[in-house]
Formats: structure tokens, sequence, C-alpha cells
């Protein structure tokens, strides 16, 4: 009975140790991920503003240069109107065309509309967006990642108990309550055990 009892702590602790090393391990790289993330995260966060700010500066820059070409162009000042247009990007000069080949009751009021597939301006609004979305899903993966990591410390906590009922297990004279320890060690093993699967 006493060699039964001595092999079944050695294989519960010995599995222990096991679980305790591998959770370790685990939470170490759910924690380096986390980190990773939580970079990424950042570094798409100020890549959308930036964008965003780009997008921003580009829309004003090239409404600015319409509408002085446009006056130009109502003042008759042909070489001013040049100017403005010759500093416009292509796609500000692909949305003007656009509009004014449009029937003058059917177009947008200015070309600066979505409608108008000329204007690059909506799709470089479309690509902060987007950044900034993945930012947000790189952010919730660091955070998820960073909880699953604080749970897998607090499983590493509980295997001490494993340890610990084990090691007090040889204190004790009386079989039943070696019986309550190792019974005690083994249980929380194995519901460690369980919870390390959800927790992968």
């Amino acid at each position: 009975m006493h060699s039964w009892w001595n092999v079944s702590l050695a294989v519960i602790l010995g599995v222990a140790a096991i679980v305790a090393g591998i959770t370790a391990w685990r939470g170490t790289v759910l924690n380096g991920h986390a980190v990773e993330n939580f970079t990424l995260s950042t570094q798409s966060t100020n890549n959308a503003n930036t964008l965003a700010q780009d997008a921003e500066r580009t829309i004003n820059t090239q409404r600015t240069l319409y509408l002085d070409y446009q006056q130009a162009v109502d003042a008759g000042d042909a070489k001013l109107a040049a100017m403005a247009y010759s500093m416009m990007d292509t796609g500000t000069r692909s949305a003007i065309e656009w509009w004014d080949e449009q029937p003058t009751g059917n177009r947008p009021p200015t070309p600066f509309s979505s409608a108008n597939p000329g204007w690059p301006a909506p799709s470089l609004v479309i690509d902060a967006r987007s950044t900034l979305d993945e930012a947000e899903a790189q952010l919730e993966l660091a955070n998820d990642e960073l909880a699953k990591s604080h749970s897998l410390e607090l499983l590493a906590a509980l295997l001490t108990i494993t340890f610990l009922a084990g090691g007090l297990s040889g204190v004790f004279q009386s079989e039943s309550a070696k019986r309550a320890l190792v019974a005690a060690s083994g249980g929380t093993l194995v519901v460690c055990l369980i919870a390390l699967v959800f927790m992968w």
C-alpha cells in the first residue's frame, strides 16, 4: 500500500512538473505575442492617422486649387487657370474632366464627390479607415493574448497546490490523511490540465 501511494504521488508530481513547465512556456509565448501585437497596433494607428492627415491635406489642397482654377476661368484669366490646373494632381484633373462631361442637371454640385469615379480622395479615406480597423483588430488580439497569459499565470499558481499537497502527504502517518492529500494533489492537477487545454 505504501509503495502504491509513493508511485501515485511520484506520477502526479512528475506530471505536475511537466504541466507547470508547459504552462510557464505558453504564458511567456502569449506575453511575447501580446507585446508584439500591441506594438503593431500602435504602429498601425500611427499609420492610419498619417494616412487620414495626408488625405485631409490632399483634399483641402486640391479643392483650393480647383477654386482658384474656377475663379480664373470665370474671370477669363487663361494664364492663371492654366497655372492652377497644372498644379492639380492627376486624380483631381480626372475628377474635373468627369464632372465637366456630366449633364448639368445630373451631376454632383462639385467634382469632389464620392459619386465621381475620378476623385481619389474616398479611396484615401478608405485606406486610412482600413488601417485603423487593422490596428483595432491587433489591439483586440493583444488584449486576448494578455488575458490568456494572466490566466496561465493563475494556473501556474494553482499547480503549486499540487506540489504542496503532494509534499505534505509524506509528513503524515495516517493513511486517510495521505489519501486526502494525494487526492487533492491529483484533483488539482486534473483541473489544471483541463484548464490548460481550454486556455491554449
